[in-house]
């Protein structure tokens, strides 16, 4: 146990290299250093639940450069059962999408816009790579606008019925900018819609537990949750995604367990030598079975509605 208690006196003694990203925290007496590598610590905020890496991230980091991508098959098949699902939580929670008109955040080359437009919808795309963007505008005709969602960007207020972001909000430097944002673009009862790793997650408490249980000397699992530049630098569970949309001006209407599909994450596996292959399959069944029998799926789809008088300008 040495390691872990040399990096919570070091966390003890030192301040906060950034503030909470969503609370605005800076105070070190109310956050718990939950682990620590080599590269960065992870701690935890009291006051809001949310965690995060201990050092300024640059979110952008990767995404200005690159040749053209093409689509991948994996967000294909995954885009297709990710709009069915939408659409089917928006009948029965939403009472109307009169324009039916959606922004989609990270709209990679834009497969996700597709399966939108294919049933009727009005369509945008953002997106931080213009390798991906120029894809989306070339192939498919959509209106991509290359620009974070944590700034202001060029729609106007009041813009969309649904803003989804799928993969996006672990990633960003400053997520409780990018909803303030949404809740710009979103008109009067829209609907936000993220999906993201959960902290309460099987896979996570299963880090987290090796890393305690072995005093830090296992530390690769949390290393692999938690990345610099472009990773998962701030990660939510159920209680700080609540905390973070209220904040914002949203009430949350759902929350519900959500995985990439096990069809889709076996897909991965197709181009492994066999015995890999087969390792890689049965350990993501035993996880994929155990989180969702226990009740802690590794990833959390939130339905959130914008409140009549949260501030649009």
């Amino acid at each position: 146990m040495v390691k872990v208690a040399e990096a919570e006196a070091e966390f003890r003694s030192a301040r906060l290299k950034r503030p909470c990203p969503v609370c605005g925290n800076i105070n070190p007496e109310r956050c718990k250093q939950r682990c620590a590598t080599p590269d960065f610590a992870v701690v935890r905020c009291r006051d809001c639940d949310v965690t995060f890496i201990n050092e300024v991230v640059n979110d952008n980091f990767g995404f200005s450069i690159g040749p053209e991508e093409q689509p991948d098959p994996v967000l294909v098949l995954k885009a297709a059962t990710d709009f069915k699902r939408l659409e089917a939580n928006l009948s029965s929670l939403v009472t109307a999408c009169p324009r039916r008109s959606l922004l989609d955040v990270g709209c990679g080359t834009g497969s996700f816009l597709i399966e939108a437009e294919k049933r009727g919808w009005h369509v945008a795309g953002l997106e931080l790579s213009p390798s991906l963007a120029a894809y989306a505008r070339r192939h498919y005709g959509f209106r991509v606008e290359e620009a974070s969602i944590e700034t202001l960007t060029n729609f106007p207020s009041e813009s969309f019925d649904v803003i989804s972001l799928f993969g996006v909000i672990e990633h960003l430097a400053y997520p409780r900018r990018a909803i303030e944002e949404c809740a710009r673009l979103l008109r009067a009862d829209g609907t936000l819609v993220l999906q993201t790793p959960s902290e309460d997650g099987l896979i996570r408490r299963a880090g987290h537990f090796l890393y305690s249980a072995t005093g830090g000397g296992v530390d690769f699992q949390v290393a692999q949750l938690y990345q610099m530049h472009g990773g998962h630098s701030v990660c939510f569970s159920r209680r700080s995604m609540k905390s973070m949309l209220e904040m914002c001006g949203f009430t949350v209407i759902r929350i519900e367990q959500s995985t990439y599909g096990f069809r889709v994450l076996l897909h991965r596996f197709k181009n492994m030598k066999f015995v890999r292959r087969m390792v890689q399959t049965i350990g993501t069944l035993v996880v994929f079975s155990l989180g969702q029998l226990g009740g802690s799926s590794n990833h959390m789809t939130v339905y959130a509605r914008k409140l009549p008088g949260t501030r649009s300008v």
